[in-house]
């Protein structure tokens, strides 16, 4: 990148208009000008998609404009490209429509209207705004966004927690509908390419939630919400005039745009540029428009002039793009302010790491690339603290950019390895026991194993997740990386407190550890022995109705034992029978006794699971019959279905009854006989096994 010397930024014409805001400039650059913040503003006000040379390693992009006229109003557009200030307080989109006519910027919509195909937006049976208050206050959409106005909590309410780096919203009721809004929210990556706002893993039914809070709908039922007018037909000679100019502002550098070339870069000029550059004073026509406040201007102009000789720190610049540092801290930079602290939730009992995300401190040295990737995509079966409430959300286009980042920074080619030892994996399964062991397990699960205390994360996967030269530095000091950790230090001093293990020798203990963790296929000494399921249910005159947690069946599982030896996991999230098996039934002794119920199996390996269902209900709870069996209610198509199972001779028989229209979908359990018989509103079918 050429500099530009002395450049000249003028200042603003009217002070009424708002700066553009960028979260990481607010937070750590806006006391004073300096070249960091001059390169971040480069980066995220899109200067490098026409100049080249992004500082931060994810660039910034424009959102997409697919299919717009679906998603948004189209006054709201004209009003948002005349003056983007008008449409989002702090918008980074720069003025373009400065010396157009009327005309002209309905010719441009015009255009935007024909791109895309057009959605079949399918409005949800349900929404709860009450619902998607909790689910944006607690599960991390407050980390970059403000309180909603309704919010009161412990803290405060939304005024007295409003902080001054939050990313303002639109008027979301001008802009859209509640169907667009739940669409944008389960799409976040499609629409928001740049990762800017990231994917929020939060379902159908939380996507339905917080669009239906964010829009204050008080009905229940989304179908009766307002939608998006139809946009005006697009006439060909105004389309083809919008495509021109669309062209001629070179949208496409910032927007993906379909069909438009994109143009070449434009070098930056080392003369002086007077008022003739995106940041003049004034809007110059065919030029895009910045209204800079004095420390923004004087902080890229530090940086353009100097950008040929300084070094930027690509890892902490793209952290402070992405507003990662909104959640986590990296080298004592960044982390929850005071004002967003109060809304991440997890384990009180862990202290702030039960609640608050771990630091990004040495990542790329701490974690494999493949899990870092995966954890950087959203994969949950790499999310290793299922106590943290607050959500970690996903990047799956950036991933693979963010992990090479993380990896390149962090890369310690003189780090210590473990020491060089085999076949002691005995003595690496008594150290991380409570025999005569450090006690790991205490603390930690072991696969399937619940930690016999706190719930701190599964040792059994580690060397899946963590590189062994970082693990053997953690584990002699664990405070230097996190501190105020409850992970005490095992070794104190790099002293050994287990004499008689390995001649107390801890470079080879720690090896043994891991040798254990990466071999081994006993469990650690010290778990209860629930070999003999002490606390094993048994249905013998009548049936055993239990709540818990289920993998296949999730958070609402109803689990119902049988007389008879044939069992049910009911999902009362989806309404639906999730699976059922023969033999024994389940012991509840991690449900009934452990701080923070895991996830269970049942007591068989002869598992059934029915095919996922299609289409939308909506459980209404259980009631028992006089011979203590659940009847299930649920509503689908606007009417209520009562599901009920019996179990006999070696069979299960399912009932569905409803008052009026076609039988329920259902699905069946794969493997198993299916018969099945409907006569008017009820429909029985039967079970049987070979």
């Amino acid at each position: 990148m050429k500099s530009v010397v002395g450049i000249c930024l003028l200042a603003l014409a009217s002070a009424a208009v708002a700066s553009p805001h960028v979260t990481g400039f607010e937070r750590f650059h806006n006391n004073k000008p300096s070249v960091d913040g001059g390169a971040l503003l480069f980066s995220e006000l899109g200067c490098a998609n026409c100049h080249g040379g992004s500082p931060a390693a994810v660039p910034r992009k424009g959102p997409s404009l697919e299919n717009l006229s679906s998603r948004v109003d189209y006054h709201w557009v004209l009003e948002f490209l005349a003056e983007p200030e008008e449409g989002r307080k702090g918008s980074t989109m720069p003025g373009m429509m400065h010396g157009m006519s009327d005309d002209e910027v309905k010719a441009v919509v015009a255009y935007l209207s024909t791109l895309g195909k057009g959605l079949n937006l399918k409005a949800a049976r349900h929404a709860n705004a009450e619902l998607g208050s909790a689910l944006y206050h607690e599960k991390g959409c407050v980390a970059c966004h403000a309180p909603t106005d309704d919010y009161r909590g412990p803290a405060g309410g939304a005024t007295d927690l409003t902080s001054s780096f939050a990313v303002s919203l639109p008027d979301l009721k001008e802009k859209t509908s509640l169907v667009a809004l739940e669409h944008f929210l389960l799409n976040t990556g499609k629409y928001r390419p740049d990762g800017r706002m990231p994917h929020m893993d939060l379902g159908r039914d939380g996507a339905i939630n917080v669009a239906a809070h964010l829009l204050d709908i008080q009905g229940s039922d989304p179908r009766e919400a307002k939608i998006i007018a139809p946009w005006p037909k697009a006439k060909g000679d105004q389309v083809k005039r919008g495509r021109a100019l669309v062209e001629k502002m070179a949208c496409v550098s910032c927007h993906d745009t379909p069909g438009v070339k994109m143009p070449e870069l434009v070098s930056l000029k080392p003369e002086p540029m007077a008022d003739d550059h995106c940041f003049s004073g004034k809007p110059k026509e065919g030029r895009p428009y910045y209204p800079l406040t004095e420390i923004q201007r004087k902080s890229l102009e530090a940086y353009l002039s100097n950008s040929d000789e300084i070094k930027i720190d690509e890892t902490s610049m793209t952290l402070k793009a992405m507003n990662c540092y909104a959640c986590h801290h990296r080298d004592g930079l960044g982390g929850p302010s005071p004002k967003t602290r109060h809304f991440f939730h997890g384990n009180e009992s862990l202290g702030d790491s039960g609640k608050l995300p771990p630091p990004l401190t040495g990542i790329g040295h701490k974690l494999r690339k493949d899990w870092l990737v995966g954890v950087l995509s959203g994969d949950q079966a790499k999310r290793v603290r299922p106590y943290l409430q607050t959500l970690m959300p996903a990047y799956p286009n950036q991933a693979n950019a963010l992990a090479e980042c993380f990896e390149k920074a962090d890369v310690k080619p003189d780090a210590k390895p473990l020491a060089d030892l085999k076949g002691k994996l005995e003595q690496g399964r008594k150290l991380l026991g409570t025999q005569g062991g450090v006690n790991c397990i205490t603390c930690h699960h072991w696969g399937e194993n619940q930690s016999v205390g706190i719930p701190g994360p599964d040792l059994a996967s580690l060397d899946q997740r963590l590189r062994p030269e970082w693990f053997r530095s953690y584990l002699l000091d664990p405070a230097s990386y996190r501190p105020g950790t409850l992970m005490p230090s095992l070794w104190p001093e790099g002293k050994s407190t287990i004499p008689d293990v390995l001649e107390g020798d801890t470079e080879k203990q720690i090896a043994a550890i891991w040798e254990f963790i990466e071999k081994g296929k006993k469990i650690p000494e010290g778990f209860p022995d629930r070999s003999g399921r002490q606390f094993e249910l048994k249905p013998t005159d009548r049936p055993i109705v239990q709540r818990a947690f289920m993998n296949g069946a999730g958070t609402k599982a109803i689990l119902v034992g049988f007389p008879g030896n044939i069992h049910l996991a009911y999902d009362g999230d989806e309404a639906r029978p999730a699976m059922v098996w023969r033999g024994a039934f389940f012991d509840p002794y991690s449900t009934w006794f452990m701080r923070m119920a895991p996830f269970e199996k049942p007591l068989s390996d002869e598992v059934y699971s029915f095919a996922d269902l299609e289409g939308e209900r909506r459980f209404r709870g259980y009631e028992l019959d006089e011979k203590g069996v659940p009847i299930f209610l649920f509503s689908e198509s606007g009417r209520l279905v009562r599901e009920r199972f019996e179990v006999g001779e070696g069979r299960m028989t399912r009932i569905l009854s409803w008052e009026e229209g076609g039988a329920p979908k259902v699905t069946h359990p794969k493997g198993v006989e299916v018969e099945q018989k409907q006569e008017g509103e009820q429909l029985t079918v039967i079970y049987r096994w070979k």
